[in-house]
């Protein structure tokens, strides 16, 4: 597969419609651009493939990537708008996804300026576990669950309301994902170069079959590292994949019996034993409510 070179396709205009404006960074298989949708006149990302070369086999998984997006929606995914093909500027030809451009930080940004406060991981956390829950009631598994992948929309505005949001959190790139039938959208073939060292579950760096429950794994390792600020698993790809199936994470007692014991039953080695995504929601929005008045008092003093 052929990568493609973002500078060359800068000022394209992609299917008579989506000027593309400038790169974002690269997701799955494709390249991600900032770019504007002529039609509506408003701001959106798009995500281009190179199809120079490209078996048709291939080209049949960047259409199940678009069916499979086509078929999420829910306010804690980034949508997909339009799909469509093209020819680029040296006539290659492109196949293209539009989607909702949320603008702001990744979470992988977040972390990096130091630990987050337990209530706005318990936030985001349980907007990504409902996020994902309406993912795998529709037979998807993402597979590569990351900071990186998680964007942090805008801080909402603080009411009082133990209920609202305090960052609009939206979950993004089902690029590698997996339909619970065992049909994989682009990329190659199963085992432990899917996803992303560091948050892979250990069926996952097993190479073995995937259900929710790995991305359970993967939510568990993200959370930890929000509350502490360090990787799990940090190192190379493969002592990083190797590490989780000789030790359990470390989870600190720091914040309270609650959180270790949601984040050491996430992280559990075998996967029925781990929660569902609805229960790991509900014991995040338990753990948010005590802490959002302290918030709220530190904003107000």
């Amino acid at each position: 597969m052929h990568r493609i070179d973002p500078g060359s396709l800068v000022g394209c205009v992609l299917g008579r419609r989506y000027r593309v404006d400038g790169p974002l960074g690269h997701g799955g298989m494709g390249t991600v651009f900032r770019g504007t949708d002529s039609r509506l006149t408003r701001s959106v990302a798009i995500k281009v493939f190179s199809l120079d070369g490209v078996a048709p086999r291939e080209i049949r998984r960047y259409a199940d990537e678009a069916r499979m997006l086509g078929s999420l929606a829910h306010p804690g995914l980034v949508a997909l708008l339009d799909v469509g093909a093209d020819l680029g500027p040296a006539r290659e030809p492109l196949a293209f996804l539009v989607m909702e451009l949320v603008e702001g930080r990744t979470l992988r940004d977040h972390i990096d300026a130091g630990p987050m406060p337990p209530a706005e991981v318990a936030d985001v956390g349980r907007q990504l576990a409902e996020a994902l829950g309406h993912a795998h009631a529709l037979g998807v598994v993402h597979r590569d669950l990351k900071p990186a992948n998680v964007l942090v929309a805008r801080d909402a505005v603080l009411s009082g309301d133990a209920e609202a949001p305090l960052t609009s959190t939206k979950l993004a790139d089902f690029g590698i994902a997996q339909s619970m039938d065992g049909a994989t959208t682009p990329g190659a073939e199963g085992g432990p170069t899917f996803g992303t060292a560091s948050y892979l579950s250990p069926e996952q760096a097993l190479g073995r079959p995937l259900g929710p429950q790995s991305d359970v794994y993967s939510l568990g390792l993200v959370l930890l590292e929000c509350l502490t600020g360090r990787r799990a698993y940090p190192g190379e790809a493969l002592a990083s994949s190797l590490a989780r199936l000789l030790d359990a994470p470390e989870v600190p007692d720091t914040f309270g019996p609650a959180w270790a014991g949601l984040l050491r039953s996430m992280t559990a080695a075998t996967p029925e034993e781990r929660p569902t995504t609805d229960q790991v929601a509900e014991q995040l929005r338990r753990l948010r409510r005590p802490a959002i008045w302290d918030r709220v008092a530190a904003r107000l003093g």
